[in-house]
């Protein structure tokens, strides 16, 4: 017996095989594979040929996998379902069903499926589980709620730049040492923006980094925007509480690239502010294997049994 996990998102698709007994079978990372970006039949390309590819380490055929489940992003609307059911049908699979990737990310954090998750990668969603009910917050836009995501991050910091330099913000370490650490002034950025000459994605972990040092050399600006951060972790963490049955402490997952790769003072300023009754925790093992154990699950199998000794082989 086979199970398959697939984590679908704007930047790769993770898949993960494992064995009745949680071992790993292969793990294969592909490119991005969210049909809104690229449209329905280069997504289902890219997802399928990251399904061969990790099948093929692992000397498996389609029809040996007896359940897959899948993340997917771009999965925010139940009237999302018919697209996504049109890609995934398509893919030869016996037995499959999905989820927003942010739900994969909850499982993967907790184990049991019961604490809050917030996440922090390329854009932001959060999901809570009290073992009972499910709560989704955001994972939209700026424009409908969001505050967090490094690409909404790395926006703060390049705005605050920008306003320190014509007059509308406080003066800011952060000026000289974005323009130093890219070698180019922040106008340029746009300009290579606007044209198309760059990827915004190469620049966003370093922008992020500088914020980092920034407000390690005590900046005003770099101040703001991190208290900024953490206060709506700490809201979106509250809303979740307020809403489902949970019974302290309850565990609070931080899952996400910005949060992966933070100083260990984000994590404990969230936690200053929480206090006693979360503990707050940033997984080492990827949100993939919430998807294997979503596949465990629907195949009968207990999953929260083989959670340790899943992490403990891909952490």
């Amino acid at each position: 017996m086979a199970f398959m996990g697939v984590d679908v998102g704007g930047t790769k698709t993770d898949v993960l095989i494992v064995d009745k007994k949680g071992r790993v079978l292969s793990r294969y990372i592909g490119g991005p594979g969210n049909y809104e970006s690229l449209g329905i039949d280069r997504a289902r390309e890219e997802i399928d040929r990251s399904l061969r590819s990790a099948l093929n380490m692992a000397n498996l055929e389609k029809g040996d996998i007896d359940f897959a489940f899948f993340g997917m992003a771009g999965f925010d609307h139940e009237e999302d379902r018919k697209t996504i059911e049109e890609i995934l049908g398509g893919l030869g699979l016996n037995r499959y069903d999905f989820d927003n990737d942010g739900r994969i990310a909850l499982k993967s954090g907790t184990g049991d499926d019961v604490g809050i998750m917030v996440s922090c990668g390329t854009g932001s969603v959060s999901y809570a589980s009290d073992g009972k009910k499910v709560n989704r917050i955001g994972g939209y836009s700026w424009s409908f709620g969001e505050r967090l995501g490094s690409y909404l991050i790395a926006g703060m910091v390049t705005s605050g730049v920008v306003r320190s330099k014509d007059g509308r913000e406080y003066k800011s370490l952060l000026v000289k040492m974005l323009e130093s650490e890219l070698k180019m002034s922040v106008e340029s950025l746009r300009r290579l923006s606007r044209s198309g000459i760059y990827s915004l994605s190469d620049y966003i972990p370093r922008i992020i980094s500088v914020l980092f040092r920034a407000y390690e050399s005590h900046d005003f600006i770099a101040t703001k925007i991190l208290l900024g951060i953490v206060d709506e972790i700490v809201r979106i963490t509250l809303a979740h509480f307020n809403r489902l049955d949970f019974k302290p402490p309850v565990k609070l997952v931080l899952e996400g690239t910005f949060f992966k790769k933070s100083p260990d003072y984000l994590k404990e300023m969230v936690s200053s502010a929480l206090g006693e009754d979360f503990v707050v925790v940033i997984p080492d093992h990827p949100p993939v294997v919430g998807a294997v154990l979503f596949a465990l699950d629907r195949s009968g199998i207990d999953s929260k049994k083989l959670f340790k000794e899943l992490i403990s082989q891909i952490t």
